[in-house]
């Protein structure tokens, strides 16, 4: 049976889990750019029942939640087996399994070919040729959750990250613009307003990224390519983030209560209850999509 563990404070995402007692307001400090794609008009997932993980059959394939059915993946809560996080593991678990910590950024895309095969379809059928040549970008997170459980034939540990999307620009959905903390190298080193720029270790490699403090995604590697380069932040710059993220998660919650435009906006950003089958850099240099909206867009898209 799944075993349920206590999040930390960061990954609290629903109203019963959020508790802080001085809210950070939020206001902006970058400019706001006119988002270009179309509206994400997706019909939302029939409700599972509670404790229950949905297979392929209860979701559209092109809902974020369509997934959860990965390779070696446990379909339901009877057969799941227990999900650990750092700061409950037991010793057995070998310090191999956990390779992404939180507090480091990766860059990831959807692993099409986890997808085909979570599909159901035939080999060579025109659906599952379409789910393999659709084109995926790359883009870039901050780890701030990272979890092993052993696959059902116990072969291997599997890895799911919680990564919160880094931006060109802050969020565009009207009432979040704020949700967001600079990273540094930014331009206005100066404006306190969402405090300072979050600092890596390792020189961030982009000027003027916007760290998303609410929108996310749940990912599962697949594939994880290694790099001696790592971009992580120190203990007190991550809680730092954690301390603004909790702040921002309950702010978004209250306004979500009360629209219900906003909330459906919201739902499709924020990080789905079971992973996606992902690919990951360490190194996060290199091409990669500086919309998070349009990484959602492509996961809605994927059902052709």
């Amino acid at each position: 049976m799944f075993i349920e563990v206590e999040l930390p404070i960061s990954l609290r995402y629903y109203p019963q889990h959020l508790a802080l007692s001085n809210r950070i307001a939020a206001t902006e400090t970058m400019p706001v750019r006119e988002n270009t794609l179309p509206p994400l008009n997706v019909q939302v997932a029939r409700p599972i029942s509670p404790g229950g993980c949905p297979s392929a059959g209860d979701v559209d394939m092109a809902s974020p939640t369509s997934w959860a059915s990965l390779p070696d993946r446990p379909r339901t809560s009877e057969s799941r087996r227990p999900s650990f996080s750092a700061s409950n593991a037991p010793d057995t678990i070998p310090q191999s399994a956990w390779r992404v910590q939180p507090g480091q950024y990766v860059a990831f895309s959807v692993d099409t070919e986890a997808v085909a095969a979570a599909s159901g379809h035939p080999d060579d059928s025109q659906e599952k040729n379409a789910i393999l040549q659709f084109p995926v970008g790359r883009f870039i997170g901050l780890v701030v959750g990272s979890y092993v459980q052993r696959a059902d034939d116990d072969s291997k540990w599997l890895e799911e990250l919680v990564v919160l999307y880094v931006g060109r620009t802050p969020p565009t959905i009207p009432g979040t613009e704020g949700y967001y903390m600079p990273i540094a190298p930014f331009h206005t080193e100066n404006d306190m307003r969402r405090g300072p720029p979050l600092r890596t270790k390792t020189l961030f490699p982009w000027k003027d990224r916007a760290q998303w403090t609410v929108f996310g995604t749940r990912l599962q590697i697949q594939q994880l390519h290694e790099s001696k380069l790592v971009f992580d932040m120190d203990e007190d710059e991550f809680a730092r983030c954690e301390t603004r993220m909790t702040a921002d998660f309950e702010d978004v919650d209250q306004k979500v209560k009360t629209d219900e435009v906003m909330r459906d906006a919201i739902h499709k950003l924020r990080p789905p209850p079971e992973p996606l089958p992902a690919i990951v850099w360490r190194d996060i240099r290199g091409e990669h999509g500086a919309d998070p909206d349009e990484f959602v867009t492509q996961i809605y898209a994927l059902d052709g």
